[in-house]
């Protein structure tokens, strides 16, 4: 990256985006704009030249200026909400105000250099959003589910109630049909391949084939099965400290966790279904594991089963190594 840039720190919110500018002298000047595109445009007014803007994800807030800096070939990046936060931290910020993220935000870009983003293509945004849409709507049924369960319970006349809450559960499973359908029809268009691969893998079905393309926007960035394994936060974490700290060593759940959660429901039929994940999984508890531990070792071979079909474009095969031995 050329010395010759300087950076501009943005904390963006719904309806306004706070700006940090580093200028020429070293000093460091504090706009307010808002989140349109008559503000993205005064934005580019106020820093001409060779500037590198630096701003958090921030859900869908962030994504209107990627979108206008991506079209006016800018360069920026896109920085994870938590790496931001941690970095406040260690700077012993006691007060948190709009202003005062976006100068960190800027002297983290000073301090870091920050990698230029790649803007997805327009099939990974429609995917998400679907996915997303869907993720919300089981978890409503599955609440509207459970209210029903508990006014079961009760000795008291609920049935008008239940009748309702019955009716939304119906029209909420008919809406999700059709997103999973349209899902579905958007994946194949996408990454037809990586849809027949990745589901070839027993154990993992729809809707984890769908949540592993789209959260790793098809394999784009993974070279590795670690790589995999971390970004659905089943990596192990270590906590020991000297002599006297030694905490057990856990998953470290930093990561996707609906990926992580679905993945789990995976494990389940795979140690019945998957030859390879059944073998771990008896081996494991034959040796007195937990059997919980169990399960997530065999998530872990999922994703390894699902790299290693990516990577050689081979669809799963159960005897797949005997065969080669």
């Amino acid at each position: 990256m050329p010395a010759t840039f300087l950076y501009c720190g943005i904390d963006i919110s719904g309806t306004t985006i706070d700006i940090c500018i580093q200028t020429s002298n070293q000093t460091f000047e504090h706009h307010q704009l808002p989140n349109t595109a008559a503000g993205f445009k005064a934005l580019l007014k106020l820093c001409p030249g060779d500037y590198w803007f630096v701003m958090e994800g921030t859900g869908a807030f962030h994504l209107p200026l990627c979108f206008y800096l991506h079209q006016k070939q800018s360069k920026y990046s896109v920085v994870n909400a938590l790496q931001i936060k941690r970095y406040i931290q260690m700077h012993l910020e006691r007060s948190k105000t709009d202003k005062i993220d976006a100068k960190h935000i800027c002297m983290y870009g000073i301090e870091r250099h920050p990698a230029q983003y790649e803007m997805p293509c327009e099939q990974y945004f429609e995917c998400k959003t679907l996915n997303n849409a869907i993720e919300t709507l089981t978890q409503e049924i599955t609440s509207f589910s459970n209210k029903i369960y508990a006014l079961q319970q009760l000795k008291v006349d609920n049935t008008v109630v239940q009748k309702t809450y019955s009716s939304i559960v119906k029209n909420l499973r008919l809406e999700l049909k059709k997103l999973e359908q349209a899902l579905a029809q958007k994946l194949h268009a996408w990454q037809p391949d990586l849809v027949e691969q990745v589901s070839s893998v027993k154990g993992i079905g729809k809707r984890a084939t769908a949540i592993l393309i789209v959260f790793t926007q098809g394999f784009k960035h993974t070279h590795t099965y670690q790589q995999l394994i971390s970004y659905a936060g089943l990596s192990p974490k270590e906590f020991t400290s000297g002599k006297s700290i030694r905490g057990k060593v856990r998953i470290s759940k930093i990561g996707g966790k609906q990926l992580r959660h679905t993945l789990y429901m995976c494990a389940l039929n795979a140690k019945a279904t998957n030859a390879g994940c059944k073998e771990l999984y008896d081996r494991l508890v034959g040796k007195g594991k937990n059997k919980k531990l169990a399960i997530i070792a065999v998530c872990n071979k999922l994703l390894k089963q699902v790299f290693g079909v990516v990577q050689s474009g081979i669809l799963y095969q159960d005897n797949f190594c005997k065969k080669t031995a």
